[in-house]
């Protein structure tokens, strides 16, 4: 599996694992969070494919991102003549973005995507489409893990971050971290974000640990 490593900075974090298990029933559907996030961050924590959506609803504006980095890598299986399809069936794009609501920052976005579909690379590479809009256009749900979710200091409305995948067999497939800003949900413009190299020198790191089968 392609993870990103733990953001830099955060080599001296308490690390506490935990089992991020989805319950599905006929009547319920649930994952486990660690009490030490708010209502709003638990929510946001485990959005799965729509977190523009939420956050747009939040602010009752619209969304825009920033594209800082779109590295491209090729990941096709050379033909019989030593040669790449073209176009090339897999693509992997190294990404990092900015997203904001009006003039706010809201979180940053850095991700690894294997692109499986000729449609999707059309979506990122004339469109310049973020995530958001990907799984919008698609109009198919990904299957959803969270793999870690991590606070930057241990104060109510610190930046905190999640990592995850998402997937869409043989279409997508992405591996995700998104870092939001300190005080996410007080509507404060001028809030600077926390991201990497600037934040508290203590902060927790939780893990997914899987249930043993």
């Amino acid at each position: 599996m392609h993870t990103l490593p733990y953001p830099k900075g955060t080599e001296e974090y308490s690390r506490v694992p935990f089992q991020f298990t989805e319950e599905l029933s006929s009547k319920n559907v649930f994952v486990r969070l660690p009490e030490s996030f708010s209502p709003l961050e638990r929510m946001i924590l485990q959005a799965s494919g729509n977190l523009q959506r939420l956050i747009s609803a939040y602010y009752n504006i619209p969304s825009h991102v920033e594209i800082l980095k779109n590295t491209v890598v090729a990941t096709s299986t050379p033909t019989s003549d030593g040669s790449l399809p073209s176009p090339p069936l897999h693509m992997q794009y190294d990404r990092k973005a900015r997203i904001y609501f009006d003039d706010k920052l809201a979180y940053e976005a850095d991700s690894i995507l294997h692109v499986k579909d000729q449609n999707v690379l059309d979506l990122i590479e004339k469109h310049k489409y973020g995530l958001g809009q990907i799984f919008g256009h698609t109009r198919r749900s990904p299957d959803f893990m969270l793999l870690a979710v991590g606070r930057h200091g241990n104060q109510p409305g610190a930046s905190f971050w999640r990592d995850y995948s998402l997937r869409i067999p043989d279409v997508l497939d992405c591996f995700i971290r998104e870092t939001f800003v300190q005080d996410l949900f007080e509507g404060r413009a001028e809030t600077l974000p926390v991201m990497e190299g600037d934040h508290s020198s203590s902060g927790t790191i939780w893990y997914n640990q899987p249930v043993d089968p």
